[in-house]
């Protein structure tokens, strides 16, 4: 690209809260953005085959499009394979998992703090071990939603059936001692106006696509940042599907959305 973009990666539509969060401190800045639906969900796959996945598509976005830096907007993909992607690769990769763990500890100075997540991540433990590293003691309850998680991609969350299935779930995470939530996938953070008026009267709800956009915020000094707020969203899988799901949700930025058969070149980069 002429311009050095923020590029920023996930399964499905879950990753385009960073894309909303990152535009509102970058708003002049070319963003980059991969969904991969042929492999969704991520949450339900082992580390091993999972970086055979994720591997080439940061390789296209780092080689291929020459993205100045790369948000993992994926609690799974951060959770099993960050550490071992940023040996790799020279440009900065910056995960949901630390800034959303730091957030989360400012806004709940005592009790347990809950973290929903992928089945996937709930098994890595991450969050539980950078909030033990960050506050020692601090007990932390994680729940797998993958249920959830699909009805967010398919658009079919908003309904009573769902809302009273939530709200449950979070009541009797408060009467755990739970004190506030991450969400550890940021399909939720897609939806955080949904958590945050079913939590009001029980917890603060901690955005990871915000926590994450500021942590790219810090590492990108601003003087550098280019005069194009373009938005290019590059799907491996079902387009139509995906376009769908952007389209159920009011996404309010415009996109130019390619299929990634249709990228010349991709054959350089192993993607299939």
């Amino acid at each position: 690209m002429k311009e050095s973009a923020i590029g920023i990666m996930d399964s499905g539509i879950g990753g385009l809260s960073v894309v909303l969060a990152v535009r509102e401190l970058f708003p002049s800045c070319p963003i980059v953005y991969f969904a991969d639906p042929l492999h969704f969900p991520y949450g339900e796959k082992e580390e091993r085959e999972l970086f055979a996945i994720v591997q080439p598509i940061v390789d296209f976005l780092v080689y291929g499009v020459g993205v100045q830096i790369l948000v993992v907007a994926c609690g799974t993909v951060s959770s099993l394979l960050l550490p071992r992607l940023q040996r790799g690769y020279s440009v900065p990769l910056v995960g949901i998992v630390e800034p959303a763990c730091r957030e989360a500890l400012v806004h709940v100075p005592e009790g347990a703090i809950g973290v929903l997540a992928t089945r996937a991540t709930v098994r890595a433990g991450s969050f539980r071990r950078v909030i033990e590293r960050l506050r020692p003691g601090t007990p932390v309850i994680e729940e797998a939603w993958p249920e959830f998680i699909e009805a967010v991609e398919k658009g079919t969350c908003n309904t009573l059936a769902w809302k009273v299935w939530v709200r449950e779930r979070l009541e009797r995470l408060h009467e755990q001692g739970v004190r506030g939530i991450i969400m550890g996938c940021t399909h939720f953070a897609f939806i955080s106006d949904f958590f945050e008026e079913l939590s009001r009267d029980l917890f603060p709800v901690i955005n990871p696509a915000a926590s994450c956009a500021r942590e790219v915020a810090q590492i990108l000094p601003r003087a550098e940042l280019c005069a194009s707020s373009s938005l290019t969203v590059f799907v491996r899988g079902n387009q139509e599907h995906f376009i769908d799901a952007v389209q159920n949700f009011r996404f309010p930025l415009p996109m130019e959305v390619h299929s990634f058969s249709d990228v010349r070149g991709w054959v350089a980069y192993g993607l299939p």
